[in-house]
């Protein structure tokens, strides 16, 4: 199996992406699906993180901020299904645990404040859902124009060409990166001239 970025050619990175693992695989290899996907997630975030290591930094915060939201969710749902079979003692000590002062707090007080954690909880996942595109939401053909794009604007920058079919997906995101600097350069000395 391709294990490195440096391993890929553009087209094959970018068939990758479109949802094309069998790129990931040496002639005549048998690799699980599972192996397959986390490969592919290792090595797009690897490309992040050359390409743009900002953005990645990013990505990764509010993939933290929905895991712990999650979590934050579950536990307000176990906390309900406690509350149902009428588990209120331990609902109290998580809740304490959890940081809620509830100690000269009655049962229906309880309920009310779990239930309004949840709704809570549920409203922001929702809005986050809303306002940060899931991986995997793109289509093959937007992806495939998202790098078509970056290779043009290389490209004319540079005034060169790009054969996607042999160039290495690390030196590409590389390029990037470098066309990203420069970029900040020329903005910075714009902003000076002002």
């Amino acid at each position: 199996m391709k294990e490195k970025l440096s391993d890929l050619t553009l087209a094959e990175f970018i068939d990758m992406e479109c949802g094309d693992l069998n790129v990931l695989k040496e002639k005549h290899e048998i690799v699980t699906p599972e192996k397959l996907a986390k490969k592919r997630s290792e090595l797009s975030h690897e490309f992040q993180s050359i390409a743009s290591p900002a953005s990645f930094k990013s990505m990764l915060i509010d993939r933290d901020r929905k895991g712990k939201m999650r979590v934050k969710a579950m536990f307000f749902g176990v906390l309900k299904s406690l509350i149902k079979i009428d588990g209120f003692s331990d609902v109290r000590d998580l809740l304490t645990k959890y940081g809620v002062d509830c100690r000269d707090r009655d049962d229906a007080w309880i309920e009310r404040e779990v239930i309004t954690q949840l709704n809570s909880v549920t409203f922001e996942l929702k809005r986050m859902g809303v306002e940060i595109k899931e991986e995997g939401q793109s289509t093959p053909d937007e992806i495939r124009r998202r790098y078509e794009g970056m290779v043009a604007d290389l490209m004319i920058a540079n005034k060169m060409s790009i054969d996607i079919d042999s160039i290495r997906a690390s030196v590409f995101a590389s390029m990037i990166h470098k066309a990203n600097e420069i970029a900040k350069e020329l903005n910075a000395k714009i902003k000076s001239l002002k």
